[in-house]
């Protein structure tokens, strides 16, 4: 028995925009109340409310702030996940809009709000469909993306991805105008790794520099050496991007000090440029240090994998989006993001595809990620929705929903 694909477009389309306002709005009340990595504690009861009211069976309190729910079908059927990141960044929010940040010192400022807010959206058209579900759909809202170690690596560990057979993910992507899906096959983002290192001096009196090691000064002597790591050791034509991020110091004018703190990422595509970098920077920190008769420490948390998508669930993306919109709604991406996503952690236990959603506003100055003005046209969080809902359709039906 086949089915008819554009009578279920036509019904997921009029479920999507009957939920439109409340998609909005509980985008927006995530944005106004948004919470740090491994401290989601509100946002998870507000998901699991949300879930619990739309008749969805839910477990929380997974790695503390985790959270599953299950639409459950044909238990013979395949079972496909969708995962949405929940934590928002150290960030403080300059925009002046109503849905403003109320929080200091806390923004949704990488679309994880739109992330939800989307994923709740689908949970609720599936369960409102009259077609009956030939398998099951898992929602995964997984704390601290942000953070190492990642919430994804603890989730897998804790077993989420147990039974499923495939993943698909959403990031919003202000640089790709709204109606546009960026898709690539394979290698999609970088490998990161976080690196933590602690310049040790010795502390003295600030009119008596010749008793002391300055930390600071050593400091800023690692930090434009380790910068040059990249030029030196990465090869031509292999992207690589070192950041230092943080750099704490010092407590007063007249005190020489004697720690400074330094936080970076380092992002590659392949294990042999990293392995060269993270060689050369500690052969300079140690030579640094050592000639001013200081030391170091330097620890590198667990790294986030490159997320590598699978060609065949791209190929049914990119099909199902040809057929029902057109072709001109997809962008090919033919760059690899140098951004890291923990999204490759479940890629360790079933195939996937992380696709962007564009969210470009239609006039003014991009607003990017992890920036203070970051946000987003709202317009896309429906349609994000209609997508991701068609293509669980697709996977779950296949042959039965032909395009």
């Amino acid at each position: 028995m086949t089915e008819d694909i554009k009578s279920i477009f036509q019904e997921v389309q009029g479920l999507t925009e009957s939920l439109t306002e409340e998609i909005i709005a509980t985008r927006r009340h995530f944005h106004q109340y948004p919470e740090l990595s491994w401290q989601e504690v509100k946002t998870s009861e507000m998901l699991v409310s949300q879930l619990q009211d739309a008749g969805l069976e839910c477990q929380n309190g997974i790695c503390g702030t985790g959270v599953t729910a299950h639409l459950r079908g044909d238990s013979g059927g395949r079972t496909i996940a969708v995962r949405a990141d929940m934590d928002a960044l150290p960030i403080n929010d300059a925009k002046d809009v109503p849905y403003a940040s109320r929080i200091p010192g806390a923004m949704h400022a990488c679309g994880h709000d739109c992330h939800m807010a989307v994923a709740l959206g689908v949970a609720k058209v599936l369960n409102q469909l009259s077609l009956p579900l030939p398998g099951n759909v898992k929602f995964i809202f997984q704390p601290c993306e942000e953070a190492s170690p990642s919430g994804a690596s603890e989730l897998v560990k804790a077993g989420v991805m147990e039974g499923v057979d495939a993943i698909l993910a959403f990031h919003v992507d202000p640089e790709l105008p709204v109606g546009k899906i960026g898709l690539r096959k394979g290698l999609l983002t970088a490998h990161c790794t976080e690196f933590r290192l602690k310049i040790r001096g010795k502390s003295g009196h600030a009119a008596r520099p010749h008793q002391a090691v300055d930390a600071i000064y050593l400091a800023n002597q690692v930090l434009m050496a380790i910068y040059d790591s990249v030029n030196q050791r990465s090869r031509p034509f292999v992207p690589a991007v070192l950041t230092v991020g943080k750099m704490i110091g010092g407590s007063k004018a007249n005190v020489i000090a004697d720690l400074v703190e330094l936080g970076g990422t380092i992002r590659t595509i392949d294990d042999r440029s990293l392995a060269e970098i993270t060689t050369d920077i500690e052969r300079k920190v140690a030579a640094l240090t050592s000639a001013a008769g200081g030391s170091y420490e330097i620890e590198y948390p667990v790294p986030v994998p490159s997320v590598k998508n699978d060609a065949s669930l791209i190929n049914m993306v990119a099909d199902v989006t040809a057929s029902l919109w057109s072709e001109d709604r997809i962008k090919h991406l033919d760059k690899v993001s140098m951004g890291g996503e923990d999204f490759s952690w479940y890629l360790k236990k079933a195939p996937g595809a992380l696709m962007r959603l564009g969210t470009k506003k239609p006039a003014g100055e991009v607003t990017f990620l992890h920036s203070g003005n970051f946000d987003v046209d709202e317009r896309a969080l429906p349609l994000g929705v209609v997508l991701m809902s068609m293509y669980i359709l697709k996977y779950l039906l296949a042959e039965r929903l032909p395009l």
